[in-house]
């Protein structure tokens, strides 16, 4: 959401103007956002985490909602599979409209908005339905799941335009993929793994259309 601030100053003072010395600020000191996106992007989570657990240190949570503070506009659809969502849509954020939690079974295309539309995945199971559902552009946030997934995961990261991966499998993967990037999950430095992902998210090009 923009918010759009005026200051009002007086009338000019009578004594003559003082040039103070210029003094400069970091942004990040005061964790204000200083990346923003290309495109008017819809980024969609595909349920996989329950919006209200604690798995994963609510990492998927956190991340998405940093990314809704940079300017994109976040459809989380719930997997509510801890707690029931009563509300087809909640808000847990007043001061983001841009983010919304859906509950699963709920159809959110209505709240696209934008021209490019991005799923987000963390169920490496996924794999075959995402393949086939044809958004702009693919990203999967692969978390530490059981080893039985482990098969699951090499077509996910495959069928994705761009994996991030925290620092388990950085060194299984990263050396061998372009497209997989590294993103820790520490909390105090989130906004900054917010403004990468960014980054790298804008600079890929939208996915090709399927031949009709």
């Amino acid at each position: 959401m923009r918010k759009i601030f005026k200051r009002m100053f007086g009338s000019q003072p009578t004594t003559p103007t003082i040039e103070l010395e210029e003094i400069e600020i970091d942004a990040t000191e005061f964790n204000v956002t200083t990346y923003t996106p290309n495109t008017d992007t819809t980024i969609v989570y595909l349920p996989a985490i329950d919006f209200h657990s604690e798995r994963f240190g609510r990492r998927p949570q956190r991340l998405l909602k940093a990314l809704a503070e940079v300017g994109y506009n976040v459809i989380y659809i719930n997997s509510s599979d801890e707690f029931y969502q009563v509300d087809a849509l909640e808000y847990p954020h007043p001061e983001l409209p841009n983010f919304v939690v859906a509950r699963v079974g709920h159809n959110v295309r209505t709240l696209f908005q934008g021209d490019r539309v991005i799923y987000w995945v963390n169920d490496s199971r996924l794999a075959s339905s995402v393949e086939t559902a044809y958004p702009d552009l693919v990203v999967f946030d692969s978390l530490t799941d059981p080893d039985q997934y482990e098969k699951h995961k090499h077509k996910m990261e495959a069928v994705a335009d761009v994996v991030f991966i925290t620092p388990e499998r950085i060194y299984e993967h990263g050396k061998y993929c372009s497209h997989v990037h590294l993103v820790t999950a520490d909390e105090f430095e989130i906004k900054e793994r917010a403004e990468q992902v960014a980054q790298i998210i804008d600079a890929l090009p939208n996915r090709m259309a399927p031949l009709m």
